[in-house]
């Protein structure tokens, strides 16, 4: 652990100075929110290390690195690699076809049923006459199209 002490304050006191001079540069933009960004964002590997969570992540990033080292050559996790590329390609084109495919409503349900099927018909005048009426709208939007008809839009 002292030689992984070694390495590990200078690295964290480095990237701390230079996230601090980052953020020095970017408030002389005159962008001062980014660089109260900037200082928190630069105080975090200092503030790893003097709470010990920087050894954990040191020991995270050298098991990735034995890891992939160990896959270069495995046709295996390849396989397995290329297959979580095609279930994210699956993932993205699918949420595209959701976006572009329109929704069905009740009418194009009922104009693309079959000919032959039974729908219920009013029998009455009095069950046309329910028919033609515009949907019942809530408050919210009669109100809304009361005040767009004030101001002349229709």
């Amino acid at each position: 652990m002292p030689a992984e002490s070694a390495v590990l304050l200078p690295l964290a006191a480095g990237l701390t100075l230079l996230g601090l001079l980052i953020a020095i540069l970017a408030g002389r933009r005159g962008r001062k929110g980014r660089m109260v960004q900037g200082i928190g964002l630069a105080l975090l590997p200092l503030a790893l290390y003097l709470s010990g969570l920087l050894g954990l992540v040191w020991d995270a990033v050298v098991a990735v690195g034995r890891w992939a080292s160990s896959t270069v050559l495995s046709p295996t996790i390849w396989a397995g690699f290329a297959l979580l590329a095609l279930c994210v390609v699956l993932w993205v084109v699918g949420g595209v076809v959701a976006r572009r495919t329109p929704k069905r409503t009740r009418a194009d349900r009922k104009a693309a049923a079959p000919a032959g099927a039974a729908t219920p018909k009013a029998v009455s005048g009095r069950g046309q006459a329910q028919q033609r009426q515009a949907p019942p709208q809530d408050d919210d939007m009669a109100e809304i199209e009361a005040l767009l008809k004030s101001r002349g839009i229709e």
